[in-house]
């Protein structure tokens, strides 16, 4: 691994300092300033970690971890407030920018086959074992929700709970855009095309869009190899729903128009009901981590409360 370096300012979205306002009363405001370090795959793709870590004069030992798996085309920077919640626990976190995104190395927008994404977490996890010796928690939005979704009910690795943000677990896809898809995936599965999300739909917050939109990590482009890793992995986390071993929380936008929130609502009602917890928040954007005020601080609290009920300290 690297050596450790401080996050560039621009990795940043201006309105991360403030999405803190969202969290819970109970949690002091603040940042808990990420640490930087580079991971090298077993294909020698680098990806770039940031770990997180709880304030010491709180806890003298953190009360566990959580791999953060993001969403498409975006990065872990993204992300600032959701750790300082975190940390506010005295959780601990680490958060990768996929292959191909962020600052991390690999052919942009690319899976160079469907189950790049959920190979590389394994080695994450892997790595964080080695260093914290416990099961972590498996947080994911969006495209990352489908991936630790995957991850969680393959059993690749046991995780101690895991958190479907927004999770990418049924698209609104036309007849004549899988057509596209499939031509594409024959003849050019790596050319880049215009990403069809429309900031306007990640949150009613004006600023969060407009950070987004000015954000110089985030992705504009598509490839089929990616799609097709979306709807293959939906497809099977889908299937595999029941096989889950561990405590779930699933929070959910109801007007998500980036992905379909039905998918959700399949996918929590085939796991095992003693393990399955859901809040939807019907007017919800697809990020309800950044959505607008007062919903923001209601997904905090509802995020907060359960790993509270849910996760006593580890002895």
């Amino acid at each position: 691994m690297d050596k450790p370096m401080t996050d560039h300012p621009m990795t940043e979205p201006p309105a991360a300092a403030a999405a803190m306002a969202g969290a819970p009363a109970d949690i002091p405001a603040g940042t808990h300033a990420p640490v930087q370090s580079r991971q090298r795959m077993r294909d020698g793709t680098e990806l770039l970690l940031r770990t997180w870590q709880p304030d010491p004069a709180r806890f003298a030992e953190p009360l566990g971890s959580v791999l953060l798996v993001h969403g498409l085309a975006e990065h872990a920077g993204r992300y600032q407030h959701v750790a300082d919640v975190l940390c506010g626990l005295g959780l601990r976190v680490r958060a990768h920018d996929l292959r191909g995104h962020g600052a991390s190395g690999g052919a942009r927008m690319v899976a160079e086959h469907p189950d790049k994404y959920l190979d590389d977490l394994a080695e994450i996890y892997d790595g964080a074992l080695r260093n914290w010796n416990e099961l972590p928690i498996l947080l994911g939005h969006s495209m990352g929700g489908m991936i630790a979704a995957r991850f969680a009910t393959a059993r690749v690795r046991p995780v101690r709970a895991l958190v479907l943000s927004s999770p990418a677990l049924a698209l609104r896809v036309s007849p004549a855009m899988l057509t596209v898809h499939r031509v594409l995936l024959a003849l050019a599965p790596r050319l880049r095309v215009p990403n069809p999300i429309d900031a306007r739909h990640l949150s009613h917050d004006s600023a969060v869009v407009a950070a987004y939109r000015a954000d110089p990590l985030v992705q504009t482009t598509i490839t089929a190899s990616v799609l097709e890793s979306f709807i293959r992995g939906m497809a099977q986390a889908q299937a595999d729903a029941a096989q889950l071993e561990a405590p779930m929380l699933m929070l959910v936008g109801g007007a998500d128009r980036v992905v379909d929130p039905a998918g959700s609502r399949t996918f929590f009602d085939q796991a095992p009901p003693d393990l399955r917890d859901e809040v939807w928040f019907e007017q919800g954007y697809h990020e309800i981590f950044n959505e607008a005020q007062p919903l923001r601080g209601e997904v905090f609290a509802a995020l907060t409360g359960w790993l509270r009920r849910h996760l006593s300290p580890q002895q």
